[in-house]
């Protein structure tokens, strides 16, 4: 059994060394880790080519979606059987890889629970209905289980084995960033009993920004809504998202222009709407790849 980890990096050198730290003491051995760097301008570069014990791709900024996919893609043309994704902003408990691997008889797309601290627990896990495009958080009681099933991916620890690689291909780099774990999550679990494992430990940096009140990220949702219903059609025999799921995200998009953003600052209020007034216009041009300019 052969297992590579990747960490996909972009301008946050001091997290990154943490996070390789953890996969380096891990209690399960690694056969390779190595780094997917995204363009970084902060000297992560520099620093990483003095790293003799490395292996480093370089790469311009094509977003997480681009840096997970060259990783996945990477490992696998390398003969992994194992791969496991990871940020920059997560740190693994030293026993998290071994912890995983206990479920490897069970389900092929392994993830592990992520924490803020030591018993402050990521409320993640969920089920998606791609014709509405549509995420359900998992029933609370579901978090005490050892293990429970979702349905879509994050690739903040994905574990995936290559027979899954074989049936899905890899990540979707036209997405940039979100939504393409999701639907790679998603592919999965047509396949394999997607999992989340309680006690496999990931420590997650708590975000420094709320993504409901970012642009970059409010422009990308909106925009990839053409990439996830290409997904759908793909999936479900050319039928799309329902009539009601496109009314909902059309109305979504009046409330967001209108009034959604009236309690801002100004400059910020003025940077949301033109997020989402852009991401309207390119998704209905269907642009993909690295698009965001506000």
């Amino acid at each position: 059994m052969i297992i590579y980890a990747f960490i996909v990096t972009y301008n946050r050198l001091d997290l990154l060394k943490k996070t390789i730290a953890c996969l380096q003491h891990q209690s399960h051995p690694i056969d390779k880790l190595f780094i997917v760097n995204n363009g970084s301008t902060d000297g992560t570069a520099e620093w990483l080519s003095a790293q003799p014990d490395l292996q480093v791709i370089h790469q311009q900024n094509i977003g997480g979606a681009g840096g997970f996919s060259t990783g996945v893609q990477h490992a696998y043309m390398e003969g992994a059987d194992w791969i496991w994704m990871m940020d920059d902003d997560v740190f693994p408990a030293p026993d998290c890889l071994e912890t995983l691997l206990k479920y490897s008889n069970r389900s092929l797309c392994l993830h592990p629970a992520r924490y803020y601290s030591d018993d402050v627990y990521v409320p993640w896990g969920y089920q998606y209905d791609i014709r509405k495009d549509k995420e359900t958080k998992i029933s609370p009681e579901n978090f005490g289980k050892e293990i429970f099933s979702v349905n879509v991916g994050c690739f903040e620890g994905m574990l995936i084995h290559r027979s899954i690689i074989d049936k899905i291909g890899f990540p979707d780099k036209r997405f940039f960033i979100t939504s393409d774990d999701r639907i790679y999550g998603y592919l999965a679990s047509l396949h394999t009993d997607v999992t989340l494992v309680r006690d496999a430990k990931l420590k997650r940096q708590a975000l420094s920004y709320e993504t409901k009140n970012n642009p970059m990220y409010t422009y990308y949702v909106i925009r990839n809504f053409h990439l996830r219903n290409e997904y759908c059609r793909r999936l479900s025999g050319d039928k799309g998202f329902t009539f009601w799921t496109k009314v909902r995200f059309a109305l979504g998009l009046l409330k967001s222009y209108t009034y959604r953003y009236s309690h801002l600052e100004k400059p910020l209020r003025q940077k949301m709407r033109k997020a989402v007034r852009k991401g309207t216009i390119d998704c209905l041009k269907k642009k993909t790849g690295n698009t965001f300019a506000i």
